[in-house]
């Protein structure tokens, strides 16, 4: 249902929809998922609440493991869990390592729980100026990723504000200006244009500008783009450079 960390696919409201990417995932996994786990989520409502309520029912039947709740407090859905645990994501999943015979990264990461993100925030990455990604053994040009502070970004065309319906995001890829209840007119910006604003590594994102909304892009994402692990990346450079 979104990120907050992903400027193109914001979390989704409840009157709003999933990325057109997004969906025959989730309908995928909600028909074939073994076994789910979740984490932190009261499955409250969502349309993605079935990933995990239709493997649970798929293993009443022995065909599915079914699903595993951890949360701190009770949900409407534990009675139908396979697996219920009450605790901390972090300490649960910790508890988990050492069960698996990782003991010795479950003890690295209670000493140093922060993740090591790219030094550089300027990244060659295989993917064109659209941001998808080149396709296996392109021999085109690797496009230069530069979120250093004061770079011109622009979402990546294919973005899902309009479909998540975040009030404060509504005017990003807006075709028509809109009048707010107070009588105040919000200009539309189909462009999605942006610069980055700074690098935060204590929340371990990129702050960034985008049509007078303040974003954040995680860090992550570089590590994903140099890999090319995603199909389209969130935001590229308005005029990015490639590789000589």
């Amino acid at each position: 249902h979104g990120s907050w960390y992903d400027p193109s696919n914001p979390v989704v409201k409840y009157g709003g929809s999933l990325h057109d990417r997004a969906y025959p995932w989730m309908v995928d996994d909600a028909r074939t998922a073994d076994l789910v786990i979740v984490l932190g989520t009261s499955l409250g409502g969502l349309n993605a609440d079935q990933v995990a309520t239709d493997a649970a029912e798929r293993s009443c039947h022995g065909e599915a493991l079914g699903s595993v709740m951890i949360n701190l407090q009770q949900t409407p859905q534990d009675g139908k869990m396979t697996l219920r645990l009450f605790g901390k994501s972090d300490e649960v999943l910790l508890k988990l390592m050492q069960e698996l015979g990782m003991g010795q990264a479950a003890e690295k990461l209670k000493r140093n729980p922060k993740p090591v993100w790219p030094s550089t925030s300027r990244v060659l990455v295989p993917y064109d100026a659209n941001g998808a990604r080149l396709p296996a053994g392109s021999t085109n040009p690797r496009m230069w990723l530069d979120l250093r502070p004061g770079q011109a970004i622009k979402l990546h065309p294919g973005h899902n504000i309009q479909g998540a319906q975040q009030p404060a995001y509504m005017h990003i890829g807006a075709t028509k200006d809109r009048k707010t209840r107070d009588g105040r007119v919000i200009k539309a910006c189909p462009d999605g244009f942006g610069i980055v604003m700074d690098r935060d590594e204590k929340a371990s994102c990129f702050q960034l500008n985008v049509e007078g909304a303040v974003m954040s892009l995680g860090l992550w994402w570089l590590d994903a783009a140099m890999r090319g692990a995603v199909e389209v990346l969130p935001v590229v450079n308005r005029q990015p450079a490639f590789e000589a």
